[in-house]
């Protein structure tokens, strides 16, 4: 029978270590059991001392493998360099080293603040800090360009500057010495340029233009470009404005003799052409106060007196005075604000050109501040105006009330303009709208009256016409429609005399067409003076007459020419006055009356009688004209061979 293979590396049993463990853990677990008998082999004996060793091995081990981890890792820290340090962000606790490294690096840059902010660093510390040695090598570096910008500064005539940053180069700097030197230098050069100006200045001042110009020429003996040039040039510029400011005051000393307004403002105009550094400028300020107060005087004068453009034209000269310019300006602002507010009652509507008018006037009046010379006088005015202003917005709103076409409107406008009480500036123009709007309103309500009474006298007949009159006299006399309905009445009246003498007018002309002129005549004197037909009926009745005179004067020529031709030729001898060729005297309308026609008037028409009942008009016999009487005395007629010429119609 084939038995089960077996693994030749399978241990049949437990080994001797497995089994001494085992047997201690049998101890461990009932140790007050009894002991069994143990039987002494080899194996058992060894197997504890082999595990004791192994673990003391790997003790070992692991100790060295710590310690020569904390070795290497010391000896990377101690050979490492270390990071470099963020100058833009360093902490407060940065080491020196680190700060070292800033102000190295910000050096580097050649900003000199910067340079000094690492100079003053390392300057603080003392010989036994451990970058000394670094730090002064620092210092000599850094104090050379420090040294330079202080001579610059010199050469731009700050001495003052030049000296304070000198100062900061430390006494351990090798250029301390230098340093020290040249400030000394700079200090007492410094001194005697300055003591050569001042005399330059004092000689311009006394006039001394001589001396004047030797202490300038002094400055060339200077090394430096400041006093060399800069300053010479200066006071050269001085000198020549102090000359000319002289020769500026002495013409207008002699243009202000005259003493008039137009006068002093040129001579004010030349003194400001003075330049304000010279000594000549203070001595002209004497006059030019004296002149420019008597013009600002003269120009209040005339601002009381309402006199505004005189008093801007007074002041203005004054602006080119740097003492008493903001005092003339406020004149100005004063003269400017009252003509505005002027502008502001131009009309007794309240206009937006009158509001825009006062609030320009109270923005200018407030540009003059309250401790001015004007103040007090702007301070009234402006709380003047500003109540003006408020009573002119109301108005405002009142008229624009006011302008509609009805009386509801005008009603509220009265209430509206009714606000400005007594103690207010626009009290009258108040009262003077209110009284406007109320005569609109009794205009409106007599509207209607004469509204219908045209609508009865549309038509045109008499009784519609009067009926029209009654009506528009209903307007009593106190109404302000009391005109128009008069005007209205007159007219009205005008036509029914036109209605009721037009007949009268037409029967005349009738007559006349028939060729009875002084029919017609009389028919139309019935026309009385001041109906309305009379100026048409005297027109028609000087025309007829005209027709008389015409007719007339043709039949008193047949006449004459008739008995021209029935008498014999005149001897010429008995008329020597015909040789001569003088004329006799020309008829005139004296010699020729016109023939008598009545003006005796018929009696007028009126208006009172019924339609239909007029009348009737004058009933004249169509007979034929009747021949005037000739004149009783004939002047004898000219001679044949004589123009004639025939008088002159009479007027």
């Amino acid at each position: 029978m084939v038995g089960k293979p077996t693994n030749p590396f399978q241990l049949s049993q437990q080994s001797s270590l497995e089994a001494s463990v085992e047997s201690l853990l049998g101890q461990a677990e009932n140790p007050v059991a009894e002991p069994a008998t143990l039987i002494p082999t080899a194996a058992p004996s060894s197997s504890p001392a082999k595990a004791r060793s192994w673990k003391v091995w790997l003790a070992a081990i692991a100790a060295c493998g710590v310690f020569g981890g904390v070795g290497g890792a010391a000896f990377w820290w101690l050979t490492t360099p270390p990071p470099s340090p963020d100058c833009r962000q360093l902490s407060p606790l940065a080491t020196d080293m680190e700060q070292l490294l800033c102000a190295q690096q910000s050096a580097r840059s050649g900003d000199l603040p910067k340079i000094l902010a690492g100079l003053e660093l390392v300057g603080r510390w003392t010989p036994e800090h451990p970058l000394y040695r670094e730090a002064q090598r620092l210092i000599a570096e850094w104090s050379e360009p420090i040294l330079a910008a202080a001579r610059q500064r010199i050469d731009r005539s700050d001495l003052q500057g030049a000296i304070e940053l000198a100062k900061r180069i430390p006494p351990t700097s090798p250029t301390y010495p230098e340093v020290q030197t040249a400030i000394a230098a700079w200090k007492k050069d410094w001194q005697r340029g300055e003591a050569i100006a001042t005399a330059a200045r004092k000689a311009m001042q006394a006039q001394n233009w001589v001396l004047a110009n030797e202490k300038i020429a002094a400055l060339q003996d200077f090394t430096q470009e400041h006093w060399r040039v800069e300053r010479a040039n200066v006071l050269s510029q001085l000198l020549l404005a102090e000359q000319r400011g002289r020769r500026v005051l002495a013409q207008a000393q002699a243009v202000s003799q005259g003493g008039q307004a137009p006068q002093l403002g040129a001579a004010i105009a030349l003194l400001s052409q003075i330049n304000p550094q010279t000594y000549v400028w203070m001595d002209a300020q004497p006059p030019l106060k004296q002149w420019s107060e008597t013009l600002l005087t003269q120009g209040w004068r005339n601002w009381q007196q309402g006199q505004l453009n005189e008093a801007m034209n007074l002041a203005t000269p004054v602006l080119k005075n740097p003492n008493l310019a903001q005092t003339a300006q406020e004149l100005l602002w004063l003269s400017q604000a009252r003509h505005h507010a002027l502008g502001s009652n131009t009309t007794l509507k309240p206009t937006l050109p009158q509001l825009w008018n006062l609030s320009a006037a109270i923005a200018t009046i407030q540009l003059i501040p309250p401790e001015s010379r004007y103040g007090a006088q702007a301070q009234s005015l402006l709380r003047q105006w500003q109540a003006q202003l408020q009573d002119l917005s109301l108005l405002q709103t009142a008229w624009a009330l006011g302008s509609l076409p009805h009386a509801g409107p005008k009603q509220i406008a009265i209430w509206q303009a009714q606000q400005v009480t007594r103690d207010r500036p626009r009290r009258a123009q108040a009262q003077t709208l209110l009284s406007y709007w109320q005569v609109e309103i009794r205009r409106l309500q007599d509207q209607p009256y004469l509204a219908y009474a045209r609508q009865l006298a549309a038509t045109g007949k008499i009784p519609a016409l009067e009926a029209a009159i009654a009506q528009a006299q209903l307007i009593t006399p106190n109404r302000p429609s009391r005109p128009a309905a008069q005007t209205l009445i007159a007219s009205w009246s005008q036509q029914i005399q036109a209605i009721m003498d037009r007949p009268i007018l037409d029967q005349a002309w009738v007559i006349a067409n028939q060729g009875n002129l002084a029919g017609a005549i009389q028919v139309a004197s019935g026309i009385a003076p001041g109906r309305a037909l009379y100026g048409e009926a005297q027109s028609a009745i000087g025309g007829w007459q005209a027709s008389l005179q015409a007719a007339e004067l043709a039949r008193r020529r047949e006449r004459e020419a008739a008995q021209r031709r029935s008498q014999p030729s005149p001897d010429p001898t008995l008329f020597p006055e015909s040789e001569s060729g003088s004329e006799p005297p020309a008829p005139t309308a004296d010699t020729f009356p016109s023939p008598e026609v009545p003006t005796t008037p018929a009696p007028a028409p009126s208006s009172l009688y019924p339609p239909g009942t007029e009348p009737p008009p004058a009933q004249i016999p169509a007979t034929p004209l009747v021949e005037p009487p000739p004149p009783p005395v004939q002047p004898p007629p000219p001679p044949y061979y004589q123009p004639y010429e025939p008088p002159p119609p009479r007027r």
